[in-house]
């Protein structure tokens, strides 16, 4: 044998005795379970974790294409997914972060029951960092440092004025938990028609989000989950059949600026809204346009002629207004004219169905008709003004061409 591959050898084996040392000391003094300092082994809010399972000295998650492994008490990327006990848990089940009734328009979701009332739920954490998150206080927590309790709407109890109008009243509660079963309670108490998972990323609640929706679904309800696309495939497999609309944020169409901007890659966005395509799912697609990083023409084109040719001429896809936040406090708001340029070089790409969010009274917050270019849905902010899809079907009354969507 030569020197150089005696050399070989022998470190190959040293290498094999250091890893099995390591194994025998972790297994003799296993590290402290820090999970366990934090949240007591009867919280409510600590479940097993779905697709995830032991590795090496530790365990894996995978349930995100960071698959990060977890040493005994150590906490993912998304801060509320842990090692704990041996096993990964979830640690933010039913942990409310943020509860509201919201009009729909507002996930932004235009293509299923324009003008109803979504119950909007969520749990601390994202797997993402983006820098201009609006929602940071929620997503960028760990579950420990959320607020003790959240309020809630519980209850909307209609009155008719004296002068005949209809006028709503909002019952609330404070609460420290809000399973799945009053989720769905509350939900129907509220008027809402779907209930949706948002606000911070439900792909790192998911646990919470699929049972929530698998009761919300028996109940009559149908299901939002308003996402960064940032999953695994088998996941979201198992999540779309109780899913009846998914909003993907899209955020850029640059590797280089997903990596800058919000810690993670392009290409498993792709990827999943490529998914969401081949389960013939019900998907709309949101860009925050965020000037002098994701605003340049050939981005915004580049973006636009992907969604057209991969994902179909009939998927919406929304240019939304930036308004500075977070780590990007300094940068103006995205110019209206950036906004429109993109929607009218979409819409010339072959796309039947882009908005502008953010900018009220713009008329790119409409349905218009892809054929005769009439509108079909008029909106001003979150409000509709008019509705002239048919009840049967959602055609346009002019033509008769159907528009992709739930409207009745």
């Amino acid at each position: 044998m030569k020197p150089r591959q005696a050399l070989a050898v022998a470190m190959a084996a040293l290498s094999a005795c250091a890893a099995a040392g390591a194994a025998v000391f972790i297994a003799l003094y296993p590290p402290p379970g820090t999970a366990a300092s934090v949240l007591p082994p009867a919280s409510t809010h600590i479940r097993d974790g779905a697709f995830s399972g032991p590795a090496c000295n530790g365990a894996q998650c995978r349930l995100c294409p960071y698959e990060c492994f977890l040493p005994e008490g150590a906490r993912g990327r998304c801060r509320v997914r842990a090692n704990y006990g041996g096993k990964v848990r979830t640690l933010a089940y039913a942990l409310p972060a943020a509860v509201h009734l919201d009009p729909i328009e507002k996930k932004p979701v235009y293509h299923m029951y324009p003008g109803s009332l979504v119950y909007s739920v969520s749990a601390p954490g994202c797997n993402l960092t983006c820098r201009a998150c609006q929602n940071w206080e929620i997503s960028q927590i760990y579950p420990e440092q959320a607020a003790r309790s959240a309020q809630a709407p519980v209850a909307l109890k209609l009155r008719v004025l004296p002068d005949g109008r209809a006028a709503g009243e909002l019952e609330t509660a404070d609460l420290a938990s809000l399973p799945p079963a009053d989720a769905v309670r509350y939900a129907l108490a509220t008027r809402s028609r779907s209930v949706a998972y948002t606000y911070s990323e439900p792909v790192v609640f998911y646990e919470y989000m699929l049972d929530t929706a698998r009761l919300a679904r028996a109940a009559g309800l149908k299901n939002v989950m308003v996402t960064s696309g940032y999953i695994n495939p088998a996941p979201l497999d198992a999540l779309l059949p109780y899913m009846d609309v998914v909003k993907v944020d899209l955020k850029g169409f640059d590797e280089d600026f997903y990596r800058r901007y919000t810690g993670a890659r392009l290409e498993p966005v792709k990827a999943a809204l490529l998914r969401l395509k081949e389960k013939k799912a019900m998907f709309e697609v949101v860009n925050l346009v965020v000037p002098g990083l994701n605003d340049s023409p050939a981005s915004l084109g580049s973006l636009s002629s992907w969604v057209k040719d991969s994902l179909g001429p009939d998927t919406p896809l929304f240019f939304t207004r930036f308004t500075p936040n977070y780590l990007l406090s300094g940068l103006p708001p995205t110019p209206e004219a950036t906004l429109t340029a993109a929607r009218d070089g979409a819409m010339k790409k072959g796309l039947h169905y882009v908005y502008v969010g953010n900018i009220p009274g713009h008329p790119g917050e409409s349905t218009y008709c892809p054929r005769c270019g009439r509108v079909l849905v008029r909106r001003y902010g979150y409000a509709i003004l008019e509705d002239r899809l048919t009840p049967a079907g959602g055609r346009c009354p002019w033509d008769g061409t159907r528009v992709p969507g739930v409207w009745r």
